[in-house]
């Protein structure tokens, strides 16, 4: 790891959002962007989503409605990022796997706004120092996430 890199174990509380516990980690940190794992834990209520083509949309892809997981989930297995989003407000982007209580698998785009965490609570492993930016990328037309440092927060400039 870099001189200017920090990594910190962090707890999302019970009834706590994903979004909400990952801000405020990160903020306590003092980091404006970096990456992040769940690494054990239970959420009370879980939504995620997959992405598939659509014939409406001009872009390759698009998510799908929210999938709900009935009864509470078993973080198997997470990661995602942190950074600015278009408008400068703090986004996460996260990416899991889920069980349910049959121990049936689930997986995608976690809904961080959405996913509350459960008894016992969320862990965290956070990496700041570098993280990524929200961007339009015209070539996608996506706003997507590119890599930032801290260091050096220039906007990113599409190709």
């Amino acid at each position: 790891m870099g001189e200017h890199s920090r990594q910190a174990l962090g707890f999302i509380q019970p009834g706590e959002t994903i979004q909400g516990g990952v801000e405020r980690l990160f903020l306590e940190m003092g980091a404006t962007a970096g990456g992040f794992r769940l690494i054990g834990g239970r959420l009370a209520q879980a939504y995620y989503h997959v992405a598939g083509p659509r014939s409406d949309s001009a872009r390759a892809v698009e998510y799908g409605a929210a999938i709900v997981i009935d009864g509470e989930a078993l973080v198997v297995a997470a990661s995602g990022s942190f950074g600015p989003s278009v408008d400068g407000k703090p986004l996460l982007h996260l990416h899991g796997a889920l069980a349910d209580a049959q121990g049936q698998g689930h997986g995608g785009h976690l809904n961080v706004e959405r996913c509350i965490a459960g008894v016992g609570g969320v862990h965290v492993h956070l990496m700041a120092g570098s993280g990524f930016r929200q961007a339009a990328d015209p070539e996608t037309r996506f706003s997507t996430f590119f890599p930032v440092s801290e260091l050096n927060d220039a906007p990113y400039e599409p190709h």
